[in-house]
């Protein structure tokens, strides 16, 4: 599923329409929370987001993917993402510098998108220090800068708890009831056969899976993408070697028996 030939937009149009309706330039709130289980597909979405920004000239994309640094480190590395350099060790300086050049990329056209992957681990310094980045503006009042935030589930409980105890600090979050907020969906049997039918078409071959194997692997993953990917993956590998070795009398159709063998004998070889 990592590999970028193979995302499936389907399941994800609802929220890759909401980010585009962020993304506009705009004087409005400009906080968009990604929040699910884990295997859900959430990096997927961000570097699939962030390679169709590429041939857009009006946006320039940092993505953080391990957030586990503290709030002055965090705002070091925006700023030599943004080609900002010999930063000081006063972070008063920094954020300043910061904050300009932000102002001076946005007034040229070109807003900034940070794109947090792992929020969940982020400090309530970081949020303050990147929430108060989305309040920047131009002269003629749109944001300069717009924050995405991926994470688990414990990430929207984290900025909920924040709002409660700090409402005067997150009022930049406007009200709970305008957070841009999105969960993704779980793939359907429809999802998960549409996969296979994009796996055989970009290795130019047919699709090994017979139809009704979709309802097993949809009952031993929840529809998470992640695990969807990891049980494909095994069933092919198992039924390419069970081919090699023996005269199958099934041919190359991979049936949901071959699933379950597959799934169950990787499991045997965990323990």
């Amino acid at each position: 599923i990592s590999n970028t030939e193979l995302y499936l937009e389907d399941p994800n149009m609802g929220i890759v329409e909401k980010l585009s309706q962020f993304l506009e330039p705009t004087n409005q709130s400009a906080v968009f929370i990604i929040w699910d289980d884990v295997g859900m597909g959430k990096s997927s979405i961000r570097d699939f987001v962030a390679r169709s920004l590429r041939d857009i000239p009006n946006y320039f994309t940092i993505q953080i993917t391990d957030p586990r640094l503290t709030s002055f480190q965090m705002l070091r590395v925006i700023s030599e993402e943004l080609d900002l350099t010999n930063l000081p060790v006063n972070r008063m300086i920094v954020k300043k510098r910061l904050r300009e050049r932000l102002v001076e990329l946005a007034q040229k056209g070109l807003i900034t998108i940070l794109w947090v992957d792992e929020a969940e681990k982020i400090t309530k310094d970081i949020l303050s220090e990147l929430r108060a980045l989305t309040d920047l503006k131009t002269e003629d009042g749109l944001k300069c800068c717009k924050l995405i935030l991926s994470g688990t589930p414990s990430l929207i409980h984290k900025i909920e708890r924040y709002i409660e105890k700090d409402p005067e600090d997150a009022a930049a979050f406007d009200d709970r009831a305008s957070l841009n907020t999105f969960t993704l969906n779980r793939w359907t049997v429809d999802d998960i056969y549409n996969y296979w039918k994009l796996i055989a078409d970009y290795c130019g071959g047919a699709n090994p899976f017979d139809e009704s194997c979709a309802e097993v692997v949809l009952e031993l993953s929840d529809g998470k993408p992640r695990t969807i990917a990891q049980v494909t993956k095994f069933a092919i590998h198992k039924k390419a070697v069970k081919n090699f070795f023996e005269v199958n009398l099934e041919g190359p159709i991979i049936t949901p028996h071959d699933v379950i063998e597959a799934v169950e004998e990787h499991i045997g070889e965990l323990k």
